[in-house]
């Protein structure tokens, strides 16, 4: 009974399953780093959206505005808006304001 690897030669199917295998170790590095990436740019948004809703609450300011704020502030500073962001969370000088008893 024939199969579909009869062609192949005993030498030749370890090798090409050994190119396939790095071409495969080749893609998921490039899928770890994709991953990476997008954590990154996922964690630096949560910083950034905190900030905006902080400064929207406490300056009674639209969404783009407070991002217009930060965005303000990066460019003056010559800084990225997420390390404006962070600093400033970091810093305690964008808390939610406690609601008053």
């Amino acid at each position: 009974m024939a199969n579909e690897f009869d062609w192949v030669d005993g030498r030749a199917l370890p090798t090409q399953i050994e190119a396939e295998m790095e071409r495969l170790v080749v893609y998921a590095d490039a899928q770890e780093r994709k991953v990476s990436q997008l954590q990154a740019a996922l964690d630096a948004r949560v910083v950034v959206e905190r900030a905006i809703g902080i400064l929207a609450e406490r300056f009674g300011l639209l969404f783009p505005e407070a991002f217009e704020l930060l965005r303000s502030a990066a460019r003056n500073s010559r800084r990225e808006v997420k390390a404006i962001a962070h600093a400033a969370l970091e810093r305690g000088l964008l808390r939610p304001e406690s609601p008053s008893r």
